[in-house]
């Protein structure tokens, strides 16, 4: 048997090298996630509420129906959201600014967030800031309970067009300034204390009364 003699410098190299592919091998395994022992369905959580599809048609068909009473704010849907909350749940609505149309009040909403999803037109939105003259409102069934006022220290203009997005946080000052053409978007409304009773859990039909 042939004998391999190392010297002192091979030695060390061979060392080195073993050494990181060890660390390499215990990195790699200190990395991979616990395994997670809870139930499959967790309690107090829903497993079994079905999906809601709103097409492009029926939102098109609920904006006509508002045009034609000139209605600006109506719900489409509401539903369960699931999660651990019963209470938890999502409305959506449409919304519509006609050519030239400003608001006076800036909304905040206590508990109830939204998201804005621009169909067509342009417009300019104040955001932010404090408002300096602000009163509760009735509780709206549209977001629930909130404040209103005219005026907002240091908050910023925006301008919302056509495919654009906006996310309004609760209690975020927010109001519609301008519009600069018609414009119509899809607000959708995360309630997770149940505190806007927009519609009827899961209807979804053209409803102007639900003002």
């Amino acid at each position: 048997m042939r004998r391999i003699r190392l010297n002192r410098k091979t030695a060390l190299g061979c060392l080195v090298a073993l050494t990181l592919g060890l660390s390499a091998v215990l990195g790699t395994l200190a990395q991979q996630p616990e395994t997670d022992n809870s139930p499959l369905e967790l309690p107090d959580h829903r497993y079994d509420l079905p999906a809601t599809l709103i097409t492009a048609e029926q939102i098109e068909e609920h904006k006509q129906r508002m045009v034609a009473v000139e209605e600006t704010d109506v719900a489409i849907t509401m539903v369960p959201s699931g999660g651990g909350s019963a209470s938890h749940q999502v409305g959506v609505s449409m919304v519509i600014r006609y050519d030239g149309q400003s608001n006076q009040y800036y909304a905040v909403h206590d508990d109830v967030a939204e998201v804005y999803y621009v169909l067509e037109g342009r417009g300019r939105m104040k955001l932010g800031g404090t408002i300096t003259d602000w009163s509760r409102r009735p509780v709206s069934i549209e977001n629930g309970r909130g404040s209103r006022g005219t005026t907002a220290v240091g908050s910023e203009d925006i301008t919302i067009k056509q495919g654009d997005m906006l996310i309004i946080p609760a209690g975020t000052p927010h109001k519609w300034d301008f519009a600069e053409e018609f414009t119509s978007y899809v607000v959708v409304r995360m309630d997770p204390e149940g505190v806007a009773p927009l519609l009827e859990v899961g209807e979804a039909e053209f409803n102007p009364m639900a003002q």
